[in-house]
């Protein structure tokens, strides 16, 4: 009789040890879902700027600082930062950069029903929009 209950302690316990590689998995900054709104995988010269500005998130919160910025090499990011956040919280997102970017097309008087999805900024800064899919700029 001493012997099930020495068997269910065993199994328990295999199972246990089985469990911990399991367990032990977190989600790291690398893993993170991206943000709602934007694609797994960036294409293109809007998808090559999302990557640097998750790059540049070092926190990985989606709340890209000045400093953050800076040290990324961000110049069109870090010269407009007031601009772009409206609201002064004191870090941007993707979302408030797609917004300052429609913003400065229109005031250019580039129409938003440019749909090249990457075509080149006429204003001269080397930029380039995604046609409003969701994406920002590259610099």
């Amino acid at each position: 009789m001493s012997r099930i209950p020495m068997l269910m302690q065993v199994g328990l316990l295999a199972c246990c040890i089985a469990a911990i590689p399991v367990l032990a998995q977190t989600v790291g900054p690398d893993q993170r879902p991206p943000p709602s709104g934007f694609s797994a995988q960036p294409q293109g010269r809007a998808g090559r700027f999302i990557q640097r500005f998750r790059a540049a998130n070092t926190t990985g919160d989606g709340h890209l600082t000045l400093a953050q910025a800076e040290a990324a090499h961000m110049p069109m990011i870090a010269r407009n930062f007031a601009a772009i956040d409206e609201q002064h919280k004191g870090y941007v997102t993707l979302q408030d950069i797609r917004a300052w970017r429609q913003q400065m097309r229109a005031q250019r008087g580039i129409g938003a029903a440019d749909s090249s999805g990457g075509a080149a900024d006429s204003g001269g800064s080397g930029n380039a929009d995604s046609g409003g899919n969701g994406n920002a700029d590259s610099e």
